[in-house]
């Protein structure tokens, strides 16, 4: 208690002193006031309630602004933007309606896009940038530019192969269809694309955007979940609008995609949507079917008698489970097999190219080897079994 109050004297002699140096110190820290006294001070001069607060006309018209804001009908222009350039309403995000509620975006679409974002731009290669303001058409390609771009993304990605550029390039051609709200078979064809050229790069992340994308086009109708986007068609009829339509070869393609994806991210809600799904019976989708069963049931041999006769390029995707599969089958064997297991056999279960690749595979998973006398490698099953545990 004295150390406390010596403290307290020491404190307050300091506070003083401060206050002699600078006259213009609040009183609150000239006494010693409590933490009930420090609410105290600290409440004076200030309104009680927020009814006491003053609202001026400048802060009227900013809130009326920022209330207006989101009101998809008339978007308020700023002081530097032409009002007549303006969009009533920038296309929604197209995958916005997998997020949101059926009923959150209530609006007309013929509303809202009664004025239509047109692009003027005649570039063929274009860069992908993030929009941070809204488009202008003359930044913008218009769609009869973008069928030319599309077809000379793919006529040099054959040649160069080069990933990155293909990638940026694809990502604009998807941006520019987005802002114009283009919903046509031509938006089907990019996507779809651009989702074979990740799958064979390894980009899954980008890859699941853009299927799922394939989805709500092919599975939503525009006016129903209010995806934000117009069939580019004026003279299309309603029913053409309902939906667009893959061919019966890509939506084999793509269903058997979406089921052998789910399994590499073990989403078991995912992969139970896509099982109810109808139309699993094409050549793509029941191999993709086999592919989840044995991956379930530990089949390894199916497993890789599978990937070597993948379609499409469903082996790319199986890729990503092959590490998951070997860890598996290695274990299994160990467990089983007793005493001794040649390095041949699990190249041939494990579906190696080489003995050298096995026997790196068989080091990481902390393999116990033994040498015979006629100087083969041979795995010692109960002592790596042991190493398991």
């Amino acid at each position: 208690m004295k150390f406390k109050r010596a403290r307290k004297r020491k404190l307050k002699d300091l506070l003083e002193q401060k206050q002699e140096r600078n006259p213009d110190t609040p009183v609150l820290y000239k006494e010693d006031v409590g933490s009930e006294g420090v609410k105290k001070f600290s409440d004076i001069g200030k309104p009680k309630s927020i009814a006491q607060f003053k609202v001026t006309k400048k802060e009227n018209k900013r809130r009326e602004q920022r209330l207006m804001r989101f009101s998809v009908e008339t978007p308020i222009p700023t002081d530097d933007e032409d009002t007549d350039d303006t969009p009533v309403a920038l296309c929604t995000s197209l995958s916005s309606s997998r997020t949101s509620s059926k009923n959150a975006a209530n609006f007309s679409s013929k509303k809202a896009f009664s004025k239509k974002v047109v692009g003027t731009c005649k570039t063929i290669e274009k860069s992908y940038f993030r929009l941070t303001t809204f488009p202008k058409a003359e930044k913008i390609r218009p769609l009869h530019i973008l069928q030319k771009s599309l077809e000379y993304v793919k006529t040099k990605y054959i040649v160069t192969e080069d990933f990155e550029w293909a990638n940026d390039q694809l990502k604009a051609v998807r941006q520019d269809l987005t802002v114009q709200g283009i919903r046509s078979p031509f938006c089907l064809e990019v996507y779809e694309t651009h989702a074979r050229i990740l799958l064979e790069n390894g980009d899954l992340g980008e890859f699941n955007q853009c299927q799922s994308m394939i989805r709500t086009l092919t599975e939503y109708s525009c006016e129903k979940d209010n995806i934000g986007c117009y069939d580019y068609y004026e003279n299309s009829s309603t029913d053409d609008k309902e939906m667009l339509q893959q061919s019966e070869e890509h939506k084999d393609e793509f269903k058997a995609y979406q089921l052998i994806y789910s399994m590499v991210q073990n989403s078991w809600t995912d992969l139970n949507t896509a099982l109810t799904d109808t139309g699993l019976d094409g050549h793509s989708c029941q191999h993709a079917l086999i592919v989840v069963k044995a991956v379930i049931q530990s089949d390894f041999h199916t497993f890789f008698k599978l990937y070597e006769s993948a379609p499409n390029l469903s082996a790319y995707l199986m890729d990503f489970l092959v590490k998951r599969v070997r860890s598996d089958a290695y274990e299994r064997i160990v467990s089983s097999y007793r005493p001794t297991m040649g390095v041949e056999h699990f190249r041939e279960a494990l579906s190696f190219e080489n003995l050298e690749e096995t026997r790196q595979f068989l080091k990481k998973s902390k393999a116990v080897f033994v040498e015979d006398t006629e100087s083969e490698f041979w795995v010692d099953c109960k002592a790596s079994s042991d190493e398991l545990r």
